[in-house]
């Protein structure tokens, strides 16, 4: 399953990077937005304070909803990229599970659109996006400079890390970094790793590395396991047993990038010539238990 969801989202990041297509998906996800108000924390309030979200207004602003407290299997749903998502008007958040132990939190064996028993038994405690955390689209224009409807070109934010813990426990959530937003197409910034477990990290490229996407870049993964031993990125149960530990790039360091132009000197939206960082190193260790 897990190799499944790794091959597909390789394909998936393949096919935006040549066709420029936004990232919209079906429209499906957890709840509905409420008025109210609130901003970016590195951890949402509990669920039982009752958190009011803010209403979109239009097309290119979005408002985080409050995960926490919720069963996981109640969040999103598993989109054809293999990928756990969460819908926001035309875009979408990816939605990654981080467990307390660092160990893989299978989602893969429900159908698209589908909720996976493994998930319903584990509840969300902490989320890195707080509610009401402003989530920004730039829509792709057509020849005459029109936005498309859904055709998301550009968005403030990419992911969003929940952290859960088996139903009934009383486990302690972590503390989150607070990821900046992006600001444009030509500044991203890093994700914190430490903590997850190496499989949901990035993805299996055609190239055969292990990437993570950035907007339209992506940075390559080189892997460090504690005792010397080799990890098989090829393998994704290889990948399953381990959780990271620290990365040589700190969150939020800003990845900018240039873009290459046309014969006219137009920039392409989706074709990255340079940027400034492109490899991390994830130091990992085996996930005990």
């Amino acid at each position: 399953m897990l190799r499944k969801m790794i091959a597909c989202t390789a394909a998936l990041a393949l096919a935006v990077t040549v066709s420029g297509c936004g990232t919209g998906q079906p429209a499906a996800g957890s709840g509905s937005a409420d008025a109210g108000s609130g901003g970016p924390a590195a951890a949402a309030s509990p669920r039982e304070e009752q958190v009011t979200v803010k209403q979109s207004t239009d097309p290119h602003t979005w408002y985080v909803r409050n995960y926490v407290g919720m069963n996981a299997a109640s969040v999103g749903y598993n989109a054809l990229d293999g990928s756990r998502r969460d819908a926001y008007g035309a875009g979408t958040l990816k939605v990654i599970y981080r467990s307390l132990d660092g160990s893989y939190i299978d989602y893969s064996e429900g159908d698209e659109g589908g909720q996976p028993e493994s998930l319903e038994g584990f509840k969300v405690i902490a989320q890195d996006l707080a509610p009401n955390t402003e989530l920004n689209y730039t829509f792709q224009l057509d020849e005459n400079g029109e936005e498309y409807e859904n055709l998301v070109s550009v968005q403030s934010y990419e992911e969003i890390v929940l952290v859960v813990a088996p139903v009934g426990s009383n486990g302690t959530a972590p503390d989150l970094t607070d990821t900046q937003a992006s600001p444009d197409k030509y500044t991203r910034y890093v994700k914190d790793y430490v903590g997850r477990n190496l499989a949901t990290c990035g993805y299996l490229s055609m190239a055969g590395t292990y990437n993570d996407s950035y907007g339209n870049g992506y940075v390559k993964f080189d892997i460090t396991a504690d005792d010397g031993s080799y990890v098989d990125i090829n393998d994704p149960d290889a990948l399953a047993g381990y959780v990271v530990t620290a990365q040589s790039v700190a969150p939020n360091t800003a990845i900018t990038m240039a873009f290459m132009t046309d014969s006219n000197g137009q920039e392409y939206d989706n074709l990255v010539s340079s940027q400034s960082i492109e490899t991390i190193n994830l130091s990992v260790a085996r996930v005990s238990g």
